[in-house]
């Protein structure tokens, strides 16, 4: 079916585009949605509504604007419907093979590069888990000293990953391997890094449709009643493959971080420290290899 779009008034679909919207989402939220949009299609200043009141969208602005609105009444991530998500900086491609990188996250990336911004050696990073590829890719991007490799189980993750490694110009070597078949990686490392699946499928009632119907779920969820599932095989991994003095850092579930920091404990590691987020949660932990 053929549908047409009749030119309207950019303040009339507006409206419409607030009506429609308003009983799922925040007005805060709606207003940004708009404004992301405007700007990502048609390049418009956030002041281009007020100083063109009577400014009327063509058939094929109506089109891509009316497109993204029926995507966010059914809750597609705005990220995804642009096909981008912006990270340390950067604009990173995004579509549903992969999680949506997070502000959060950013400070992990931080982290790591601070801890090492004073070596001149050569730094070899395992990222377990690429998706996106966003934490390797700014690592290797920030740091030529920077040696990265990153193992995802996702074959289609990894073309997203290696999309972006080339999009910003850096060499990440991005392996298709399943964590749970591994328990040395080939060489010493100086870093392991990890944003693993960390929800326990019970939370699932206490997620947004946005996320829980369009996010990948083998990137979301731990094995039910396991939450540190995926966390002790990487500190097994960590433990075997770390140089002495080496650090493991992880993004965490605030819910269980002391459960975490007792099954560290229980390993050869020291130094351990939960950073909290940019929202107060504690969501980072960082432990060296004893």
């Amino acid at each position: 079916m053929i549908v047409l779009f009749l030119p309207m008034l950019l303040n009339d679909f507006k409206k419409k585009f607030n009506d429609s919207l308003k009983g799922d989402y925040p007005q805060t939220e709606i207003n940004s949605f708009f404004r992301h949009l405007t700007d990502f299609y048609f390049q418009w200043p956030p002041t281009f509504l007020a100083l063109n009141p009577r400014y009327t969208l063509d058939e094929a602005a109506l089109e891509k604007l009316s497109s993204a609105l029926n995507e966010l009444k059914q809750h597609k991530p705005l990220q995804y419907i642009l096909g981008e998500a912006h990270f340390y900086g950067r604009r990173f491609y995004v579509d549903e093979r992969v999680l949506i990188p997070r502000p959060e996250t950013e400070a992990l990336v931080d982290w790591i590069l601070t801890d090492h911004s004073e070596q001149e050696k050569a730094v070899d990073v395992l990222e377990v888990g690429a998706g996106s590829g966003c934490i390797g890719v700014n690592l290797a991007k920030e740091n030529a000293r920077f040696n990265v490799e990153a193992i995802e189980v996702s074959e289609s993750a990894l073309t997203v990953a290696r999309q972006n490694a080339s999009l910003h110009e850096v060499k990440v070597d991005f392996i298709l391997q399943d964590l749970r078949a591994l328990e040395v990686w080939k060489k010493p490392l100086d870093v392991v890094v990890s944003n693993p699946p960390y929800i326990e499928p019970d939370e699932k009632k206490e997620m947004l449709p946005n996320v829980l119907n369009h996010e990948p779920h083998l990137a979301l969820f731990t094995p039910k009643k396991d939450p540190l599932y995926f966390y002790k095989k990487i500190i097994v991994l960590a433990q075997a493959s770390l140089k002495s003095n080496g650090g493991l850092y992880l993004e965490i579930n605030p819910k269980y971080y002391r459960a975490l920091k007792t099954f560290i404990n229980n390993k050869n590691f020291k130094d351990i420290e939960v950073r909290n987020d940019i929202f107060g949660k504690k969501r980072m932990l960082k432990a060296l290899r004893s």
